[in-house]
């Protein structure tokens, strides 16, 4: 077995890494690995040098690859001579020291308020469950700034009615419990009773369901989303995790705690978290502007 799957086996297994991440890993190493048989045969990922490294983030850039994507994949590569060093496969790890490109910080994009208001109460979704469907996950995603993953992956065991608070597993594995708003476990209730109508005795656990009964794809929310985003904000991403965004900044811009935004967002470190609090600056910029009559 070659050092890369049993890194990849470590990563899925062990570190519990989402299907996603591991997909990265594996797509960036393998690059490197190819690299390395097309410009230096003789060299085995393990032999690789600092040199190696340099050369191949080189070829990358002149590909006009993006310094956030090089910093990604010199990332994977980090992180796989990590465990190859500590399986004694390798003396020491090649890419410290490896200059990479700064990057530009873009604050996350957000939508405004009265946006949100628009998406929410327009007369805009189609009657029956399709439509109640379609409102309860745009509802779920501002409530709960869950991510896309953790929406798909939510089973009818993820919901306490009694406690209106919905159970989420987050990335590796990490499970959390986030509360509901009445206006979110009333219209889960109502789609759950409707579902039970119209697809009784269904043979999955999947909470959110196609108009066909079968789970909700990752997919199939994005384009949902987006056709709803469409009609509301004219922002370019028109995507499930801006509405992560708009709950991060709409919380935080309403005076909530930073470390309670933190845990319901599932992020591993306040570093992850702090980087809306640059959102909630700019409102207050902007007050302080309005408002001081000497600004």
């Amino acid at each position: 077995m070659s050092d890369i799957i049993k890194f990849i086996s470590y990563i899925r297994v062990e570190k519990r890494y989402s299907e996603h991440t591991v997909r990265a890993y594996t797509d960036d190493i393998s690059q490197f690995e190819e690299y390395l048989r097309k410009e230096y045969p003789s060299i085995h990922i393990t032999e690789a040098t600092q040199h190696h490294i340099r050369g191949w983030a080189l070829l990358l850039l002149n590909q006009d690859i993006s310094p956030r994507s090089l910093r990604r994949k010199i990332s994977s590569l980090n992180t796989f001579y990590k465990y190859c060093l500590k399986q004694s496969r390798i003396a020491r790890n090649p890419v410290p020291g490896i200059v990479l490109p700064r990057l530009e910080k873009n604050l996350p994009e957000f939508i405004n308020e009265t946006a949100i208001d628009n998406l929410f109460t327009s007369p805009q979704f189609k009657e029956g469950f399709p439509g109640l469907r379609d409102q309860l996950v745009l509802e779920l995603f501002y409530a709960t700034g869950m991510r896309l993953s953790e929406l798909t992956g939510l089973t009818s065991a993820s919901y306490d009615s009694r406690k209106s608070e919905i159970r989420v597993l987050g990335k590796r594995k990490k499970e959390r419990i986030i509360p509901l708003t009445s206006r979110v476990r009333l219209l889960l209730d109502q789609y759950l009773s409707d579902r039970e109508k119209i697809f009784p005795g269904l043979n999955h656990t999947h909470l959110i369901i196609t108009d066909t009964g079968n789970p909700a794809y990752s997919r199939m929310i994005q384009r949902m989303v987006r056709k709803y985003l469409l009609q509301s904000t004219t922002l370019e991403k028109k995507n499930p995790h801006i509405l992560r965004h708009t709950f991060a900044t709409h919380m935080l811009n309403n005076g909530a705690d930073l470390n309670a935004v933190k845990e319901l967002l599932g992020h591993a470190n306040l570093a992850a978290t702090e980087i809306y609090t640059h959102n909630t600056y700019e409102k207050l910029k902007s007050i302080y502007k309005q408002a001081h009559p000497r600004a």
